[in-house]
């Protein structure tokens, strides 16, 4: 008869805290900020990424993603939270360079590496940001990462700048929530924007 053992167990415990892919919580809410543009947050927009304030509920919502465990079958993979995700669902991915929102094709290995990113943490070796900012290396092009320019988020290759740094390091936080304003009436009741 098989016995399960302390020793077993410890080594069984031990195997499951190695083979974790990474770090970043799976199938939990996240909004990036971005680190140089501390009022902007990544969000979806006409199916495109950029980085913006979250002024309203729209871009609130917009900038809300979903880890998942890469669809490559390494790293990890973001779905939009207000978008329909999983099979036939959209997921961020790269194509010719930009960040955008795309429906999964099945069995579309092409899709699948697009839509995998690696977290770098810490950026670049540099902690200054925080603990929990990152930086997403694309799967298929090694040393190539997700950044901002002109607000716009694209796939582009580490220059090695102190400027490329701050464009590729996002801070991982809490989902984004609606700005709340005080009704100027006489209730003083929170009102949704």
């Amino acid at each position: 008869m098989y016995r399960i053992t302390a020793p077993k167990c410890l080594a069984l415990g031990v195997a499951i805290i190695f083979l974790l892919p990474s770090n970043q919580s799976y199938s939990q809410e996240h909004s990036f900020q971005s680190v140089n543009f501390p009022d902007r947050f990544m969000r979806h927009r006409n199916f495109l990424l950029f980085i913006e304030p979250t002024t309203d509920e729209l871009s609130a919502k917009d900038s809300v993603f979903v880890v998942i465990p890469g669809l490559a079958g390494q790293c990890h993979s973001f779905i939009p939270k207000n978008i329909a995700g999983g099979p036939t669902g959209f997921f961020v991915r790269h194509q010719n360079f930009r960040v955008k929102l795309s429906r999964e094709a099945p069995d579309d290995k092409p899709f699948r590496q697009d839509a995998t990113f690696c977290f770098r943490n810490p950026p670049f070796g540099d902690r200054q940001a925080r603990e929990n900012a990152f930086a997403f290396e694309s799967l298929n092009f090694p040393n190539h990462f997700i950044r901002h320019r002109d607000f716009e988020l694209l796939v582009t290759q580490n220059d090695g700048s102190d400027q490329f740094k701050k464009d590729a390091t996002f801070i991982s936080v809490g989902p984004r929530r609606p700005p709340v304003r005080i009704d100027e009436g006489t209730n003083l009741n929170p009102v949704r924007e």
